[in-house]
């Protein structure tokens, strides 16, 4: 059975591209799950982990001009950054069986280690959401690479939690062009103007073999804005609430 995902495209743009492939992804996975679970837990031979770590997250907000054009806004990335990862370690909190470990301060030589393992996460999970190969889906088997085993032996975690999202907010102008009926691109969802959306992707890593045990993603059009607490923790609460998924994944994919 093949099976899609919501995660976008690093680049998300052009807008229509990113519309349409949301638009098969929803028609796709009706009845389905949104999760992936590594086929190591599938097959029981793998535990699930109890301790794990969550490492800075790659959270960046975008402005889109009304020409098209889109800016980061890094202090809008520090604050959307901050909401994503208190979120996170509610969420931890609630799902049993887990418990999250402090990340100690890294050298940096070891902080540049953790950024490149973020940056190949990012690949990864893009490349393996974006699979519609039946016996990949079956036998999900992605993974970074024993890579940060380091942070085992420095934390004590079984797993390394890897937080990675995009949010896009319009400026006034753009806004202003949407209501004159003057932005040609539109969410085909709703018909309106694309004035924004967001994304969170969230991979549970192995960090003894590298492999990603588990992972999930969350994407909200129009309204939603990172910076505000709330509406972060609505994806994540959304996101958490696939895990672990084992019986769910195991008779959707693995029959």
């Amino acid at each position: 059975m093949a099976k899609t995902s919501h995660t976008p495209l690093r680049n998300p743009f052009p807008l229509v591209a990113l519309l349409l492939s949301f638009a098969l992804v929803t028609a796709a996975q009706a009845g389905e799950t949104p999760h992936w679970v590594h086929y190591r837990l599938l097959n029981n031979s793998a535990t699930l982990p109890k301790k794990v770590v969550v490492i800075p997250a790659s959270v960046k907000v975008f402005e889109m001009t009304a020409g098209g054009v889109t800016e980061e806004v890094p202090e809008w990335s520090a604050e959307a950054g901050g909401n994503v990862l208190k979120s996170v370690a509610a969420a931890i909190a609630k799902t049993p069986g887990m418990q999250q470990v402090q990340m100690l301060r890294l050298s940096p030589a070891e902080k540049a280690v953790v950024d490149e393992h973020m940056a190949l996460y990012q690949l990864v999970v893009n490349t393996a959401a974006g699979t519609t190969l039946k016996h990949k889906v079956r036998r999900f088997d992605f993974g970074i690479g024993p890579g940060m085993a380091a942070l085992l032996a420095k934390t004590g975690a079984d797993a390394v939690v890897m937080v990675y999202g995009r949010d896009y907010a319009s400026t006034a102008g753009r806004k202003t062009k949407a209501v004159l009926g003057k932005i040609p691109i539109v969410n085909i969802f709703t018909g309106d103007a694309e004035l924004g959306h967001a994304f969170i992707h969230i991979g549970i890593i192995d960090l003894r073999t590298g492999d990603l045990l588990w992972m999930n993603s969350k994407y909200k059009d129009g309204s939603s804005n990172l910076r505000d607490y709330e509406d972060a923790e609505s994806l994540i609460t959304e996101i958490f609430r696939w895990y672990p998924g084992i019986e769910q994944y195991r008779e959707a994919y693995a029959q």
